[in-house]
């Protein structure tokens, strides 16, 4: 394949870069709300029928403005992914992206059996399942909400070697309402501090030892957990993270850092997400508490022990 040169579609410049879709993908919804318990997000069809923001009653805990999904950084060629697209040289207007294959809805544990551009979707539980290619990466992307704690669940297979300086299987834009942070293991609170209110982003955040990370936003009382429930043993894999004043607090699992994904390998990337009220008195003992709770509950939806 010929070398691509890096371009990195968001907001409104993605919705032109994806309208050119495959004939299988032509029915598919150009975004879908969805609405279980307290929580809401879309799944949005710019950006590749990947999830975008968070909604924990009814107030912003993760931004629309950003990717989340699979993002992976190819040696010589630049960022692929979701809401990242190669330009291909000599064919102006033409972008490399990935290759959504396959799509399907689940309502309530029942297949939704009809598409429309856009879709409200309302009940117990919703399922996404979706399979793709970035190259020689297949992926079998999964999104679960349930009981107000979202799963989602990346599946690795490599056909080919792919020699990467960076991946991002998961990823999510908190809000830049967030005022603070922590991250712990499973014995409990590691670090915590205070995102700035100002200044150039910067992307220096980088856990290698924790399994959480919660943030809180002092405004509305609302905050988020993540807790990374799964990934491949022998890959070292971290919490990145990046403060962004007035853009957004971004977490990344990072994985395959200027390393080959060699021919064959297969592995799974998962990660549970919870939310809670607190006050910005007792947030950090109300974080710590939910990190178990979504813990214990994402490693019994992976039948982990």
């Amino acid at each position: 394949m010929k070398k691509c040169l890096l371009a990195m579609f968001f907001f409104p410049v993605v919705a032109s870069a994806t309208d050119d879709r495959l004939p299988h993908q032509k029915d598919w919804p150009q975004e879908a709300v969805v609405t279980v318990g307290d929580v809401r997000t879309r799944i949005d069809g710019p950006k590749l029928w990947t999830m975008s923001g968070l909604e924990f009653q009814d107030q912003v805990v993760a931004t629309e403005e950003s990717a989340y999904g699979t993002v992976v950084t190819i040696r010589g060629a630049g960022h692929l992914g979701t809401a990242h697209f190669l330009l291909i040289p000599d064919k102006p207007g033409e972008v490399e992206k990935e290759n959504v294959l396959s799509l399907q809805f689940f309502l309530d544990d029942k297949l939704v059996t009809k598409f429309s551009p856009d879709m409200d979707l309302k009940g117990k539980s919703f399922r996404m399942e979706r399979e793709s290619k970035i190259r020689d990466l297949d992926l079998k992307s999964t999104v679960s909400l349930k009981d107000d704690v979202l799963i989602e669940t990346e599946r690795w297979h490599a056909t080919k070697p792919i020699d990467l300086k960076v991946s991002y299987p998961l990823m999510y834009a908190w809000t830049p309402g967030a005022t603070h942070y922590a991250f712990g293991d499973d014995s409990g609170l590691q670090k915590d501090g205070v995102f700035r209110k100002e200044g150039k982003s910067d992307d220096g955040g980088l856990e290698k030892s924790s399994r959480w990370m919660a943030v809180f936003n002092a405004a509305n009382g609302k905050g988020s957990v993540l807790y990374l429930l799964q990934h491949p043993s022998d890959v070292e894999t971290s919490l990145q993270w990046t403060d962004a004043p007035g853009v957004y607090r971004k977490l990344r699992v990072m994985t395959f850092v200027e390393k080959v994904v060699p021919e064959g390998f297969t592995g799974t990337y998962q990660s549970a997400v919870g939310f809670f009220t607190a006050t910005e008195a007792d947030w950090k003992e109300q974080a710590s508490k939910r990190a178990a709770e979504v813990g214990a509950y994402g490693k019994k939806y992976a039948g982990q022990k």
